[in-house]
């Protein structure tokens, strides 16, 4: 007999045991089941309350466009490079820019019903708008727009319809009018707010803008003028015969938009402007401080220097041109300078040696006059050659076709451009241009937005946000304190189910081991047999850790159907408070598993407190006891 209870079957012997003797004691094992069940059920209720309470609450938050969005007050200038890096942060979950308030204005009308339209707000929207996505609709396209519920309700639109979109403009004291069809793919619900408007396309949002600058839009065929891009100067190199009295060198600087004013010596004079200098007595350097000089300043200066027998100087800027050929393969990089200075003002003789008319005032309709440089004579095999050119300036860049000409006057590693040109690089220094491939004219890039619609990635992220912008000088607006108040429910709410469970825990503990110690000194005789029969020390470990898990399962499996019961119940009784899916009282599947886990291991430490007891029984006590 001693080696069949020392033998393999032990362990399943221990177990049987155990079930034998809960069996035996039904009774008590159902009240203990029930003590167990005591404890946890309220407490699964209550941890339940707190977390379907905050999450709904939490889940109403994220809802809302209010709370997560983070919105500028009032218009500044924010660039598409500031876009850029703010799209990039891990806090920013969505960023797309806005126009001016002015400028989002649109009149709205069913197709074929023009006499009833309505003015609504055209906001811009992109791939990832949680604001769409989150209210269960699909981001618009080209042609295509989405209705907040006011808006179509006003409009009487459903989806599926076509509607005619109208801006309007005032121009040479007349109003204009331009018109564009789009198609509704979706009406948010009223939960997601936005008032009377509608999302669109931002290049849609940028055309309405455009348009109402008095811009045309060959996209959508609505007439204007093209923003053409006009020349700007740093600095203006002055070259005189003779040396200027106090007087001339006060007109130079004084309302020209040449506030600087430094004398160079000749060398200086040639390095700045990559020239021959002439031989003369002066040479002064303007420079324009804060805005730079237009063509006007140019002539300004022109005028006051008529009859002084001077010349100007054009200071190419710090650029340089990449080339490629029309396979793409690169010809070089060069450094840009002045082919030649302006014409004489007063006839000393220096002549625009550049071969085509180099015309600063940007009256010619055309630009492929000015789109050639000069470039060393021994790059090209050939008379002249199309290329590809592309030049950086302050952070912009703009590429544009190039006709090569080569030349003996051009240094290795140079390239001579026109006046107008270079004007084009001291533009490009303060905004960006495109190359328009219809007109083959620079035209103005769009400088900046005047705002923009950002969602934070989460609602801790929004203070975060709010404290980044208003460091940047910026002040916004933001539902940060909303948001704060549903922390702190949280934060005092874990804190109060926390007491209160530690109190409940501790007693239930105690409760579990007095009981399981209690059932072992009650057997102390039988155990003392179950020793002298051969039953190992460590089997005896193990007998009331099995009779408190057993309590432990059993319990908390009984107070999980309490709490699915009274959740049930109290979510049935504040139905009429909730939407959709909202749960006031729930659990999720990870709080339960560690709900068991807890359960487990206070079994397995009130267990313990009994196993020490029950190892330590004598089996001498049972041959005393006969």
């Amino acid at each position: 007999m001693p080696e069949a209870l020392g033998g393999p079957p032990k362990r399943a012997l221990v177990l049987s045991l155990c079930l034998a003797d809960l069996r035996h004691e039904s009774m008590l094992t159902i009240c203990m089941v029930m003590a167990v069940a005591a404890v946890l059920g309220p407490l699964l209720t209550l941890f339940g309350l707190k977390y379907g309470t905050v999450e709904t609450l939490r889940d109403r938050l994220i809802r809302d466009p209010r709370n997560c969005e983070v919105r500028p007050a009032g218009s500044h200038a924010f660039t598409a490079q500031w876009f850029e890096d703010t799209a990039k942060r891990p806090d920013v979950a969505f960023i797309v820019p806005t126009t001016r308030q002015l400028s989002a204005a649109v009149e709205i009308s069913l197709a074929g019903a023009p006499g009833k339209s309505v003015s609504l707000e055209a906001l811009p929207t992109a791939p990832g708008d949680p604001l769409i996505l989150e209210n269960g609709a699909r981001v618009p396209e080209d042609g295509q727009t989405l209705l907040s519920a006011s808006a179509a309700e006003t409009l009487g639109a459903a989806v599926g319809d076509t509607l005619t979109l109208t801006v309007r403009r005032v121009k040479n004291s007349g109003f204009q009018s331009a018109q564009t069809e789009i198609l509704v793919i979706g009406i948010l619900p009223v939960r997601a707010g936005a008032g009377r408007s509608l999302f669109i396309t931002l290049p849609l949002l940028e055309n309405i803008e455009n348009f109402k600058d008095g811009l045309a839009v060959p996209a959508l065929r609505w007439p204007g003028d093209l923003p053409r891009a006009y020349p700007l100067f740093h600095a203006l190199l002055a070259v005189l015969p003779k040396s200027p009295g106090p007087e001339l060198l006060y007109k130079l600087t004084n309302n020209t938009g040449f506030a600087g004013r430094t004398m160079l010596t000749r060398n200086e004079a040639a390095t700045v402007a990559g020239l021959e200098m002439p031989d003369a007595e002066t040479y002064i350097l303007l420079s324009a401080k804060g805005s730079p000089a237009g063509v006007h300043n140019i002539e300004a200066i022109r005028n006051i220097l008529a009859g002084q027998k001077a010349a100007l100087y054009l200071p190419a800027p710090e650029a340089f041109l990449t080339l490629r050929d029309d396979g793409g393969r690169a010809i070089g990089v060069f450094r840009v300078r002045a082919a030649a200075p302006f014409d004489s003002v007063a006839g000393t003789g220096l002549q625009n040696a550049f071969p085509w008319k180099d015309d600063l005032t940007l009256k010619t309709s055309s630009a492929v006059q000015w789109l050639k440089v000069l470039v060393p004579a021994g790059l090209l095999h050939e008379g002249g050659m199309e290329a590809t050119g592309e030049v950086a300036v302050g952070g912009n860049a703009v590429r544009f076709p190039v006709q090569l000409i080569p030349s003996d006057d051009v240094e290795s590693g140079t390239v001579k451009a026109p006046l107008r040109f270079l004007g084009m690089l001291g533009l490009l220094q303060t905004r960006p241009l495109f190359m328009d491939k219809d007109s083959r004219e620079f035209l103005l890039s769009k400088r900046g937005y005047a705002g923009f619609r950002l969602y934070a990635s989460s609602l801790e992220n929004v203070a975060g946000l709010k404290r980044s912008f208003e460091e940047q000088g910026m002040q916004v607006h933001t539902e940060a304190e909303r948001i704060d108040d549903v922390m702190r429910l949280d934060k005092y709410l874990t804190l109060i189910f926390w007491l209160i469970a530690a109190g409940s825990l501790a007693g239930g503990t105690a409760c579990l081991a007095s009981n399981i110690y209690a059932g072992i000194e009650r057997k102390r005789r039988e155990l003392a047999v179950l020793r002298l029969l051969g039953l190992a020390r460590a089997a005896f470990l193990r007998f009331p850790l099995y009779t408190a898990s057993f309590y432990a399962l059993c319990g908390f499996y009984t107070a999980l159907c309490f709490f699915y019961g009274m959740s049930f119940v109290i979510n049935t009784v504040f139905a009429g408070h909730l939407q959709g899916e909202e749960s006031l009282c729930r659990l999720a599947w990870r709080h339960a598993l560690a709900a068991l886990a807890l359960t487990v291991g206070i079994a397995v430490i009130s267990g313990s407190i009994a196993a020490i007891r029950a190892a330590a029984v004598d089996p001498a006590q049972a041959l005393r006891d006969e």
